[in-house]
């Protein structure tokens, strides 16, 4: 071989580029049904497997959690997937005289790109008629109106028996727009109802989802347009005590659901002191001599007022020869937090996580930005909880100090300096809003709910016209309840008693409000 002909080869080697072919455009459609057994809208179907076939490749993974049947098969099925071809194998027979619809959702994708095929969906009836009714209508959160995704619509047969355990004759999900379509229905009379059901077992669990539904039955004779559903939390079921720890000086309670307050009696009078939060109840043991177990009687009340006895041996652990204690910051809990703006009238609500045993007046001081002196009122709650209180003159900023060591716990620990500064806003700077509902008649109560952070501001309770003075500027949004039971909190309804929810409106809007502003008339509906 020529040496001027191997020069050439390794130049022609460099210079080359290897490029992949180009696949064109990236697919972005999903599969589409070519041919389907039974067909659709087959009638006296009698078969218990069904096969679709589709344009190209597809996967069925996610098939059996994404697919709706209504009504519900008894029974199980197997998915048998070869290349372009699904099979659905069932157990049981399908019941006579019955149309099916099968509603594949997102559970069937091509195999490359994962595009679901788009509205996917199977109709047969197992009789000599394709049953053609339609009901759509809407589900809302009843607090915030906004539209509840995934939320389980469930029809129920006039004649069914205990609706709690039992599961609906047809279902579906809301999309998110809290949109429902039920197609397919027979000709009945039903009881709507709609439920986030997040174990996905088609039964209300009162203990963790919301719920609503319509009193009145569906009579279902034409296409029907329900009536907007709103849905809410309504934890029925009886508190319990889930776990108890015993601690050489505290004893913690945890119940089964959260409570609003809690009441515990002892058999004897002992130096114990206690606090709640949430769903937890801590017992402390401030005296030493407490020695024996301590029979006690908890009563909890919930946020509809309904009240729970429970009954628990309280215990502390006795002390090792290894156990010591460090000692710890104190953590300080405020209402008002430290940069807020605040008008004259302040209301402090300083909390503490465990029992105060000792504190020194002297070390808390309110400074303003005049020159005369303020004392404000101080007052405590508890062994957990104190109020200060106070109508400052300040003309621009307070600030409330806590002195290292003002305050000592049951364990020794101790704070260190604490600061809260705040803007005091006078009377021009803040804003008045009056407003009122289309419905002139009993108690309601208006509340006034700062759209940052979902904090409710003020309250009033009114019939006619309710007013807020000194609004601090922002942005808010004002939430109606109708107290129709005057018992100052909103009831949820029953589903046993078919008694619906007490109802609430909001403003359709945010209302922005500005210093030295006044808003008359607002209606709300």
């Amino acid at each position: 071989m020529s040496r001027l002909y191997i020069i050439l080869i390794i130049f022609l080697s460099s210079c080359a580029q290897f490029v992949p072919p180009t696949g064109g455009e990236k697919d972005i459609n999903g599969p589409k049904i070519m041919e389907t057994f039974p067909k659709n809208n087959s009638k006296n179907f009698n078969q218990k497997t069904l096969e679709l076939s589709f344009d190209e490749l597809i996967d069925v993974s996610s098939l059996k959690q994404e697919i709706i049947i209504t009504p519900q098969q008894k029974g199980t099925f197997s998915v048998k997937q070869k290349n372009k071809t699904v099979k659905l194998i069932f157990e049981e027979k399908f019941e006579d005289s019955t149309t099916y619809t099968f509603n594949f959702r997102n559970g069937i994708k091509d195999l490359t790109e994962k595009n679901p095929g788009k509205n996917l969906k199977l109709v047969f009836s197992t009789g000599p008629v394709i049953d053609s009714l339609k009901l759509e209508g809407k589900i809302i959160d009843i607090n915030s109106k906004l539209p509840e995704y995934e939320a389980t619509v469930a029809l129920y047969k006039k004649d069914t028996i205990n609706i709690l355990k039992r599961k609906p004759s047809y279902f579906i999900k809301t999309d998110s727009s809290g949109n429902y379509k039920f197609e397919n229905l027979k000709s009945d009379k039903y009881f709507i109802m709609a439920f986030s059901d997040k174990n996905q077992n088609l039964i209300f669990d009162q203990k963790n989802e919301k719920i609503g539904f319509d009193p009145d039955s569906v009579i279902l004779n034409k296409n029907t347009e329900q009536k907007t559903i709103e849905i809410y939390p309504a934890n029925f079921t009886k508190n319990r005590i889930r776990k108890s720890t015993s601690r050489e000086k505290e004893f913690i309670i945890q119940t089964d659901k959260p409570f609003l307050s809690a009441t515990i009696n002892f058999d004897t009078i002992p130096n114990l002191a206690y606090s709640f939060k949430q769903n937890n109840i801590n017992i402390y043991k401030l005296d030493e001599k407490i020695l024996d177990t301590l029979n006690s009687q908890i009563i909890l009340t919930d946020s509809l007022l309904r009240k729970d006895t429970l009954f628990q041996k309280i215990y502390f652990s006795k002390p090792t020869k290894t156990s010591k204690y460090k000692i710890q910051n104190l953590t300080i809990q405020s209402n008002i937090k430290n940069g807020e703006e605040k008008t004259s009238n302040l209301k402090y609500k300083i909390d503490f996580d465990t029992p105060i045993t000792k504190y020194d007046s002297s070390g808390i001081v309110f400074k303003t930005d005049t020159i005369s002196s303020e004392i404000p009122k101080i007052k405590w709650l508890n062994k957990f909880s104190l109020e200060i209180e106070i109508n400052t003159k300040a003309k621009k900023q307070t600030e409330l100090i806590f002195k290292p060591n003002t305050f000592i716990n049951f364990r020794g620990d101790t704070n260190t300096l604490v600061s809260i500064k705040n803007q005091i806003l006078q009377q021009n700077e803040t804003a008045k809003l009056q407003g009122k509902t289309e419905e002139t008649k009993g108690t309601k109560i208006a509340q006034l709910v700062n759209t940052d952070n979902g904090k409710i501001l003020d309250q009033k309770i009114f019939t006619d016209k309710f007013t807020f003075v000194d609004i601090i500027p922002g942005t808010y949004i004002i939430k109606i309840i109708f107290d129709d039971n005057k018992n100052g909190i909103w009831d949820p309804g029953s589903l046993l008693d078919k008694k619906m929810p007490e109802k609430i409106i909001i403003s359709k809007e945010q209302i922005k409000i500005k210093a030295n502003f006044e808003i008359k008339d607002m209606l709300i509906k």
